[in-house]
């Protein structure tokens, strides 16, 4: 019996060095906050520092906010009762005044006047993206039209090129227009563009103040 239990009892010398290397990782674990703790050394707040810091933060702030005020978007003055502005002569600025219109619609007037080569009538206004109803009724009175600033298009001379900005022809009626007179030859007047097929009396129409057949 004594021998049996010796037998069980009795561990072999790698077996104990495995339970000397446990008991020590054991106590290691146990141990470490405490050593954490010894070796960590809190740091003191200076108050002078700190003030310091306070101080040249709210310093920042303050010059931020100035740079805010310097940075605000203006405040554009609005036309007088009464005072109508000329389309086809005022820059983006002037057509600020006009009540409703703000810098960047403004610049999108300028540059649909542009493609056109200058407004004919006042009414085209309508044509712009986000032009509706009330905003329009709103400006109508404000606004006047000068067709002697209209820049036309030599139709005998330009090419596909000139006309591609031209908002009423599409890609196709340009090289059309382009191609009718190369075989053809100068166009006369408006009657000879209606031999052109894809072109309709509407969008001849609206081209013809447009067109210069000298």
């Amino acid at each position: 019996m004594r021998s049996i239990i010796k037998n069980y009892l009795s561990i072999t010398k790698k077996e104990w060095n495995g339970m000397v290397v446990l008991v020590i990782l054991i106590a290691l674990v146990l141990a470490a906050p405490y050593l954490l703790q010894l070796c960590r050394k809190d740091t003191t707040i200076n108050p002078a520092d700190f003030n310091k810091a306070v101080a040249v933060l709210n310093q920042a702030r303050k010059s931020q906010g100035d740079d805010d005020k310097t940075n605000a978007v203006p405040v554009y003055k609005k036309a007088a009762d009464g005072v109508v502005i000329e389309l086809n002569s005022a820059d983006s600025a002037k057509l600020t005044e006009l009540k409703g219109i703000g810098p960047s619609f403004a610049r999108r007037i300028v540059n649909y006047r542009n493609r056109l080569g200058g407004f004919i009538s006042k009414e085209q206004l309508k044509e712009l993206f986000g032009m509706d109803d009330d905003r329009y009724a709103e400006i109508q009175a404000q606004v006047s039209v000068d067709p002697s600033h209209i820049q036309k298009i030599h139709i005998n001379k330009v090419d596909f090129d000139g006309l591609k900005y031209f908002p009423y022809l599409t890609f196709k009626q340009m090289n059309a227009i382009v191609q009718f007179r190369e075989q053809h030859g100068d166009y006369a007047s408006l009657s000879d563009m209606r031999n052109i097929v894809i072109l309709n009396d509407e969008i001849l129409r609206k081209i013809e103040p447009y067109i210069d057949f000298k």
